[in-house]
């Protein structure tokens, strides 16, 4: 589960924005909250805000700090990171921050970035509510925890293979024989999802799962029954151990006949398939999942029962939806808890702000909150479009 994610310098943000999935002492709900150590934790999150303020880049914020993770052990010799940076700070260092938690663990993870290339780094887990370092690295110079520090893979690796235009977790994240590296690693590759990063290859995987696990197949189904689908089941056939895309035939069955979702489904249901796959995939496998504009490709019913799927199962899966909105009829506390709802705007020097619903005074608990948005009480006041609707 991600708990916190924090950075500076990307894009539109200049400043130090944070997001946090930890739960305040707020007590609705309570029983629908992952409980680890002495904090709880949210399994949905949105953000709402005008166009331009920022939500997205927040998005993408994360999405450069996966990447970097996964493929910066990649980049050859005079390869620069490509630093996004605010336009008025390009020479000013970015630094990106995480915590999380796989396989109950928890990590706090992050890097700083300076002319594109690594300045700091650093990696611990927690054990007994106390920080363990597995490495601090500064200006070239790594340091080792105590635990690691004589491991001759990672040594080698330090020695050989690290350079200042890549991540060292990405160097050493699946080559060492340490669990705690490992599963520091595997968090950004398998278990933090960016929708629509590579469709393909998530199709592939999700029908994998789809195939193995029959609760998948129910809730996709489900989903496109609130699409006012008269659906009633869905087949795969002819789907090899390779699940190549010109060997799988998807059929989805009606009352009185069967169609190929590829060959005979309108281009909007294909992408509809598409886009459900790895949100109920994610859902099903505790991963978490990022998405932004959710109502954008999807119908407000299919937006709704995604987000109460996430918002109001038992804890015992972690499960996370994080989205972007510019939907107010979900914008509700019935639907959500105050610490659920964030907003982001542009500040000074047009950089963004973001800040939660709990730091707005004076919120009553049967309060019209879609009501105070679009009157501007909360700040990041919304767009409008000429036809009236949210922008």
């Amino acid at each position: 589960m991600l708990l916190e994610f924090s950075c500076s310098n990307f894009k539109s943000i200049k400043e130090k924005v944070t997001f946090s999935a930890i739960a305040t002492d707020n007590i609705k709900n309570e029983k629908y909250l992952k409980k680890f150590d002495d904090f709880r934790v949210l399994h949905t999150s949105v953000i709402y805000g005008p166009n331009g303020a920022g939500k997205s880049n927040i998005f993408k914020g994360i999405g450069f700090m996966r990447e970097l993770v996964i493929k910066s052990r990649e980049n050859r010799p005079g390869e620069v990171l490509k630093q996004p940076t605010h336009k008025m700070a390009h020479d000013k260092k970015s630094e990106f921050n995480m915590q999380y938690i796989i396989n109950d663990i928890r990590y706090a993870y992050g890097f700083v970035l300076k002319d594109n290339l690594v300045d700091e780094e650093y990696l611990y887990y927690f054990e007994d509510k106390n920080a363990m370092n597995v490495f601090e690295r500064e200006e070239g110079e790594v340091c080792l925890g105590e635990k690691f520090e004589e491991n001759k893979v990672l040594l080698e690796i330090i020695e050989n293979e690290i350079g200042d235009n890549k991540l060292l977790l990405s160097c050493i994240g699946d080559k060492s024989d340490i669990f705690e590296i490992n599963n520091a690693f595997l968090f950004f590759k398998e278990y933090l999802v960016i929708q629509n990063s590579d469709v393909k290859t998530e199709r592939k995987n999700c029908i994998k799962v789809m195939i193995e696990n029959e609760k998948m197949r129910e809730l996709i189904i489900s989903v496109f029954r609130d699409f006012d689908s008269d659906i009633k089941d869905i087949k795969i056939e002819n789907a090899g151990e390779n699940l190549d895309d010109k060997d799988i035939r998807i059929k989805f069955v009606y009352d009185e006949f069967e169609t190929d979702l590829y060959k005979e489904e309108s281009t909007g249901i294909n992408k509809l398939f598409d886009l459900v796959l790895p949100i109920v995939e994610s859902f099903i496998n505790g991963k978490v999942m990022i998405v932004d504009e959710i109502e954008l490709n999807l119908h407000r019913n299919i937006s709704y029962k995604i987000i109460k799927l996430f918002n109001t199962h038992l804890p015992n899966n972690s499960a996370q939806l994080i989205f972007t909105s510019h939907d107010i009829s979900l914008l509700s506390l019935n639907l959500f808890r105050n610490d659920q709802i964030w907003f982001a705007q542009l500040g000074k020097d047009r950089a963004t702000e973001l800040y939660s619903l709990v730091e707005i005074k004076n919120i009553r608990a049967d309060e019209n909150i879609a009501k105070g948005y679009i009157m501007g009480r909360f700040g990041a006041v919304p767009s409008f479009k000429n036809d009236g609707g949210v922008g």
